[in-house]
């Protein structure tokens, strides 16, 4: 029985939504094809209509993952703005969370998978995509803060928040077993990001 166009589409937005997820959560090379056409509920056989490979896929979800966090950082800077506080701190505080350190698959695909996607060409170009996206909306805030600061200035400040940021997550959760140290990574990588994008 032919698919149409309308139920294609739903397809394929819900393999790249549960691949993102489980990639997350389990890793790259720790999820079957089959595990993802399984939660998103379709058969093995229908993932090859929608993707050539597992590493194009894995390629696509870095950074429809990451484009997608890049639009909910805008909408929730946007309401942050409206409430009279500081966005850029907002953002910063909210990817620095126990529960994002606890939980890969809620938190930031540059955390949880950049070390697997900077080894592979595919999966390094599409996630530095969605790096740029991130990117771009901590540098329209930089800017919106610092006007007097030249754009390069801005595009540094955002990459080295974002650095500060991605890498914190993982260290705390390299510290996870002594819970103490890892809350204070946590704090000190907050700390630095926000500095960096004064």
């Amino acid at each position: 029985m032919k698919v149409d166009q309308k139920t294609m589409v739903a397809h394929r937005a819900a393999i790249l939504e549960q691949a993102s997820r489980l990639f997350r959560r389990h890793g790259i090379d720790g999820v079957a094809v089959a595990d993802i056409t399984g939660a998103a509920g379709l058969t093995h056989g229908a993932f090859y209509g929608h993707f050539p490979s597992k590493t194009a896929l894995a390629a696509e979800s870095c950074r429809h993952s990451l484009e997608r966090s890049a639009e909910r950082w805008r909408e929730y800077a946007a309401t942050v703005k409206r409430a009279g506080a500081d966005p850029i701190a907002a953002l910063i505080d909210d990817y620095l969370t126990p529960a994002k350190r606890d939980s890969r698959e809620r938190s930031c695909a540059i955390a949880s998978l950049g070390h697997e996607a900077s080894r592979d060409r595919d999966l390094r170009s599409a996630m530095a995509a969605g790096v740029d996206a991130l990117a771009e909306v901590l540098q329209e805030l930089i800017a919106e803060r610092r006007p007097d600061m030249a754009p390069a200035a801005h595009a540094e400040a955002a990459l080295a928040a974002l650095a500060a940021m991605s890498g914190g997550l993982n260290l705390a959760r390299l510290l996870s077993a002594n819970p103490e140290r890892s809350a204070a990574a946590l704090r000190a990588a907050a700390a630095l990001a926000k500095r960096a994008a004064e």
